[in-house]
């Protein structure tokens, strides 16, 4: 299959350095949403449940942050697992009486992360990666869905088959975010979803019950009729897009198990320089940032966040404790994170706020657990908010955790990214469809500089002068 070629190629610290750039001490208080009941951090051995089926509306400082149920227990997993990483560099435990490399110059397996285009570790100017829109390629995608099963490889039961997807744009031709769609069906309500930054929303019939032959669309003043498989174009009466200071809530979801110490060193490594310069875009949006961390069951946490927070050293404090440690089998509490990304920080307003999750990680969700929310489920709560998920897939990303990070973000209107690790080639499974793909020639901080500009941009109806880059071809391994 051949996939349109993204001019999104990652998104590793994006939402991250954009809050760094609009964050300060501030002051004065916003409206926010929770969503509960909320999921708790959990003990070793328990299980995170929780459904958002109601919103609610508090008032939280605009300083906010802090451990939602406490800081969670950093120390090595009660499974016995590994040293610590993500650490500063020449922190950890001594072994065979010298110091842990800095996490940076650590083998992943037997691939060392390289952060260049020469592969070489430690030279963090040009991290790069690929990127897919399977909503762009939806038939591929289908397609792909199909030959995973043949595999025999474990999944949740997902059908985005009949996907309808509605575009709300307002009178001034700007995408309308934030408004309410409803769907019907022989006037019963099917479902009620929201859309994102686009002014997009996804309805997948499938999911919500057996697939009607047409359905009845409602978004603001505008309806429409919608059959499966065909898009919906509606256009309100009200002006899209949004002035300048829009709320935007970025949430990180990251895989902390061992495996992923290369990548929080980079996240940790890479945000002062970048936000400087975020810092004099013009949009100059009210973000706030938070993170939920997961592990896997049998490690001392399976879930913790980190709420939202404008300050800057709060979170920067937060993060600089973040360490990978645990898991042990291949598949992680992905299910259980999700859940709690939604329903643990306090989101702002849906109807104005511009929310986003990224997750980071490289392993599948424990798929045989059964669980009260699993990530299917999650998918449609996230639609019916607006929230985007985009995945961002790391060093040992299998077949299952490819398959499971592309039905989230194809499910919630995302990307799927993948790293790009040198000669090693990128992060998917050895039965992958994406193919040989270019590779933005962009040092790490000028993406993501243009990754957000152009976000913002689009909302503002302004025009954003990316820096320049040039393109090389990567030859990715056979089979991908």
């Amino acid at each position: 299959m051949r996939h349109r070629r993204s001019t999104l190629p990652t998104f590793v610290v994006i939402a991250m350095t954009a809050a760094f750039a609009s964050c300060g001490s501030g002051g004065g208080s916003s409206s926010s949403v929770t969503s509960g009941p909320p999921a708790t951090v959990s003990p070793t051995g328990s299980t995170v449940s929780g459904t958002s089926t109601s919103t609610t509306t508090s008032v939280s400082s605009s300083v906010g942050g802090g451990w939602v149920h406490g800081e969670p227990d950093w120390a090595a997993s009660a499974s016995g697992g590994g040293p610590m990483l993500g650490a500063a560099p020449g922190v950890g435990p001594e072994s065979d009486g010298g110091v842990v490399p800095s996490p940076l110059e650590a083998p992943i397996g037997d691939v060392v992360l390289s952060d260049s285009t020469s592969g070489t570790p430690g030279d963090n100017s040009s991290l790069q990666a690929g990127s897919v829109d399977d909503n762009a390629d939806f038939a591929g995608f289908l397609d792909y869905l199909a030959r995973y099963e043949t595999l025999g490889q474990p999944s949740r039961p997902f059908d985005p088959s009949g996907r309808i997807v509605i575009t709300a744009t307002g009178a001034n031709g700007l995408p309308v975010a934030g408004t309410a769609v409803t769907l019907s069906a022989a006037d019963q309500p099917v479902a009620q979803l929201r859309t994102s930054a686009d002014g997009q929303a996804i309805f997948l019939p499938a999911e919500y019950g057996a697939p009607q032959a047409g359905y009845q669309v409602s978004a603001g003043d505008a309806h429409a009729d919608a059959v499966p498989g065909t898009p919906v174009t509606m256009t309100l009466s009200t002006n899209g897009g949004a002035a300048a200071g829009m709320p935007v809530d970025v949430l990180f979801l990251l895989d902390v198990t061992g495996s992923m110490g290369d990548e929080i060193a980079q996240l940790k490594a890479t945000i002062a320089d970048v936000s400087a310069r975020l810092g004099v875009l013009p949009q100059q949006p009210d973000i706030r940032f938070g993170m939920t961390l997961f592990r896997d069951e049998g490690d001392t946490f399976v879930t913790s966040t980190f709420d939202f927070t404008n300050n800057i050293a709060s979170f920067q404090s937060a993060l600089d404790d973040v360490a990978a440690d645990g898991g042990g089998d291949t598949p992680e509490a992905v299910d259980e994170a999700f859940a709690a990304a939604l329903s643990d920080p306090s989101w702002r307003d849906p109807a104005s706020t511009v929310q986003m999750i990224f997750l980071v990680g490289d392993a599948a969700p424990q798929v045989g657990r059964q669980l009260q929310q699993p990530y299917t489920a999650s998918i449609r709560e996230a639609a019916s908010r607006g929230v985007t998920v985009n995945v961002i897939a790391a060093s040992q990303t299998d077949d299952p955790a490819e398959h499971a990070f592309r039905e989230i973000a194809m499910g919630t209107g995302g990307r799927f990214v993948f790293l790009a690790y040198g000669a090693a080639g990128a992060a998917v499974g050895a039965n992958s469809d994406i193919s040989s793909t270019d590779y933005e020639a962009l040092s790490l901080d000028d993406l993501i500089v243009r990754l957000v500009g152009e976000e913002l941009a689009t909302l503002t109806g302004d025009v954003f002068e990316a820096p320049t880059t040039t393109t090389v071809p990567v030859t990715n391994p056979p089979g991908q």
